[in-house]
Parts: C-alpha cells; structure tokens; sequence
C-alpha cells in the first residue's frame, strides 16, 4: 500500500484487500486476515490458503468510487466495472486494437449519442472474459465477439485459435446510478459486466453493498 503516492490510491489498495477477504469469510469458516492469495502466471489473484483445492473462485475490479468483488462457486469468473463518462476518445482512435471488425462496426454505425455506452459495453465484456479466463491481455481482443441487437446481447463468438466454446459462457451486464445501488433518475454512472464459464442452467446474481468490518446490506441491480 505503501507504494502508492496519493492517498486515494493508498485506500483504494487497503478497502479492495479488506472487501476480498471479509466476502470470503461470509462463504467459508476462515478468519479474514488468515486467507493467503497467490497469483498465476498471468498475475490473476488466487486463494493459496488456507486450502488451494477450494472450490470457491473469485475476481475484482475497481473504478474511482467503486469496487467490485465477484464470488462463484466452482466456477470461473470474472468483473469488470468501468465509469461510462469518463472521456474514450483515446480509446475511440484505436477501436481495431479493442475490438472485432464486426464490434467495430457495429459501434461505428450507432448514433453518436450511443456510441459511449455502447463502448463501455464492449470493453466491460471483453475484460470480464479475459479475466474469468485468467490470461488477462494474452488473449486478443479482436478474437472473440459479442453481438448485440438494439440494447440487447445477443450473441458471444469466439475464435478457433481461442481454444474455447462460445456455449459455456454466461454474461450479464448491470447498470448502477451509485454505490448504493439506487436510481436517482439520472445517467448510470457505473457499467459492470460480469462472465462464469458454466454451460449449466441460469445462475441467481445477488449483491450486497458492504463496507468490511461493517454492513452488508443487500442492493437491487438493473440488469440490462
């Protein structure tokens, strides 16, 4: 924690740690500050104690005022949370980059006043998937492809070379106005996207708000 220079980044770093560990403990009989993470190969975090062999996964994500931590059990899994007014026009100039051609595309045709969403959706996606998958960036982005219809996700394509199928993957996509989950009537301030690789049947997505040590106080979620 000490590393980083400002404050905010300091507790940021202190609360995602906290998060993690007291939302284990909800799930197993371990005391928080006794779970010990190790990370694979391509730096995504793991549980190394007090049991490697657990059956629960686990990921996280943050962006300025929010941080998401994603439980499963036996299944991989993977979050992504992005601040949909933040400025894309860096990101805007290297779409190909990103993006599939048919991504590209499709975001090139939308009016320009759904492009900015609609960019969130994309890049919360992608990232929830490369990192259920635990490769991070190894994976190309331009290798596998969501489809969308309107507002609606429709369809995810991956590559051969991907080694993976399409089938075994479950998306959601979930717009929040703020921390507590509450609709003030104004415009979304966070987009998650949320990936479990299970070709099984529909999964229950809960959430709770929680401040560790504190509260866990059960949030709605507007899925989209």
């Amino acid at each position: 924690m000490s590393r980083f220079h400002f404050a905010r980044n300091r507790h940021q770093y202190l609360i995602t740690r906290a998060l993690i560990r007291t939302s284990l403990s909800a799930y197993y009989p371990v005391e928080p500050a006794a779970w010990q993470f190790s990370k694979n190969r391509y730096g995504k975090p793991e549980i190394s104690h007090p049991d490697a062999s657990l059956a629960i996964r686990f990921n996280l994500s943050h962006t300025q005022g929010l941080t998401v931590c994603a439980i499963t059990r036996d299944y991989a899994i993977g979050v992504d949370v992005e601040n949909p007014q933040r400025s894309t026009q860096s990101g805007f100039s290297h779409l190909a980059s990103y993006f599939s051609a048919r991504e590209v595309e499709d975001l090139c045709n939308l009016p320009a006043d759904e492009q900015q969403l609609r960019f969130f959706d994309y890049w919360t996606l992608k990232e929830s998937y490369i990192k259920a998958r635990g490769e991070g960036l190894a994976i190309s982005l331009s290798k596998f492809s969501f489809l969308f219809m309107g507002n609606k996700l429709t369809e995810f394509r991956v590559e051969p070379d991907l080694q993976d199928k399409a089938d075994c993957w479950q998306f959601w996509r979930i717009a929040m106005a703020d921390q507590y989950g509450v609709d003030q009537g104004g415009a979304d301030r966070y987009r998650i996207a949320l990936a479990v690789k299970s070709s099984a049947g529909k999964f229950t997505v809960t959430a709770v708000r929680s401040i560790p040590l504190q509260s866990h106080v059960p949030v709605p979620l507007r899925f989209l």
